[in-house]
């Protein structure tokens, strides 16, 4: 199952990467509330991405 946040496409940025990779810091460390606010961020942040 695909979640707006999950990685879907096979175009990447590094902004994108980067976000990726702080919601992985922020599950490893248990910190649910951070892996929500990348949750946020992710979204938004690829809402902008023009569609291909």
């Amino acid at each position: 199952m695909s979640t707006p946040t999950s990685a879907s496409t096979t175009h990447r940025c590094p902004e994108c990467d980067d976000l990726e990779r702080g919601r992985k810091l922020a599950a490893a460390a248990r910190d649910l509330s951070r892996v929500t606010d990348f949750n946020v961020l992710i979204a938004r942040h690829r809402a902008r991405h023009q569609p291909e």
